[in-house]
């Protein structure tokens, strides 16, 4: 008889050893409970989400006018008329943009950008750190300037700081060179079948009304068409007798005719008298030598942003065989020329070489 001792995995021993039965996944799995739906964050996130929509809206406004220079416009000849003191603030700044049209279409871009990068929660954050930029600019600029929509460009800044507020400690420990937390996605819509549909529908409808403006507002961007009329002239012929008192001659002394085209088809001018008044107002050519001219009151005050024309009249203009234009109509005959200096803003030019500042 055998005194060894067969143990459990021996494979001597004669009684066979039964294999081990895999545990059931439902008996070692506990069952998964579904997350309960948070009514208070899932209300905050719809505000996070309608807040995304509004700030949207306006960038999409003001960016894409300023894009298409609708805003600020291009600087026209008959800018060269104002004197600087009869500028307001808000007329300064616009002004200053105006003269540099790749400034005003890189900070229109800034905000469609701005406002594209809200349409997905996911790049919502980056939109509301980029419109924090722009929006902080455009107020301090509306502050310094005195520009009415101050209490506008308050809220979008706002606005955007709180678009930007879930995802705040997420670029702090960026910035800090830290692990990042994982981002969260909220889902506002709790319903896996209905969300399915919106997040696609809501986000399609964005891009839509983004790219729309490119039809819109081509449209109605100005454009430029030079003439023999467009620029800066100064009189130097007048068959009108002047008047005993200076501050009584209404004679024309300067006028600018702008090349820009504005609605129906006219453009903008303004007109210097010899007593100092300056009139703006529009013209169109209404034929080959022919323009129609509307002549607003006297500018004085705080004078409204639109106005009706205090005179309406036809001119007539020749060019002269010296390049000087002959204007005829309305108790007028007069010979007007360019006049470099009052133009010399829009000559000056670009120059990259060095050279002695021109700072006049």
């Amino acid at each position: 008889m055998s005194t060894h001792t067969h143990g459990p995995e021996d494979p001597g021993t004669d009684a066979p050893v039964a294999a081990a039965e895999p545990a059931s996944s439902e008996a070692s799995t506990p069952p998964v409970a579904p997350t309960p739906v948070s009514i208070p964050k899932t209300l905050l996130w719809w505000g996070h989400g309608l807040l995304r929509v509004v700030v949207f809206g306006y960038l999409m406004i003001y960016g894409w006018s300023k894009l298409t220079l609708m805003q600020m416009g291009g600087l026209d000849y008959s800018a060269a008329l104002y004197a600087f003191g009869e500028k307001s603030p808000m007329g300064l700044l616009w002004s200053f943009v105006a003269y540099a049209p790749v400034f005003q279409f890189l900070s229109g871009l800034v905000e469609v950008l701005a406002g594209v990068l809200l349409i997905w929660r996911r790049t919502s954050w980056l939109g509301g750190l980029l419109g924090s930029f722009a929006m902080g600019a455009v107020l301090l600029l509306n502050l310094l300037y005195d520009v009415p929509v101050k209490q506008l460009a308050l809220f979008l800044l706002i606005a955007c700081a709180l678009i930007l507020l879930p995802d705040l400690p997420r670029l702090y420990a960026f910035v800090l060179g830290r692990a990042t937390p994982p981002a969260s996605i909220p889902r506002p819509v709790p319903w896996p079948r209905v969300h399915a549909v919106t997040r696609w529908i809501f986000s399609s409808l964005a891009v839509l009304i983004a790219l729309s403006p490119l039809l819109v507002f081509q449209e109605m961007a100005p454009r430029s068409e030079e003439t023999p009329l467009s620029g800066v002239h100064r009189v130097v012929e007048d068959t009108a007798e002047p008047a005993a008192l200076l501050v009584e001659d209404g004679r024309w002394r300067e006028v600018a005719f702008g090349r820009y085209v504005l609605r129906e088809e006219t453009r903008s001018m303004t007109l210097r008298l010899a007593n100092g008044v300056l009139h703006e107002g529009r013209y169109r050519h209404i034929g080959d030598d022919e323009i129609e001219v509307s002549l607003n009151p006297a500018l004085e005050g705080d004078r409204p942003l639109t106005q009706e024309a205090e005179e309406t009249f036809v001119l007539t203009w020749t060019v002269l065989d010296d390049g000087r234009i002959h204007l005829v109509g309305e108790g007028l005959d007069l010979v007007i020329e360019s006049d470099p200096e009052l133009r010399y803003l829009y000559d000056r030019g670009f120059s990259w070489a060095p050279g002695p500042p021109i700072n006049r």
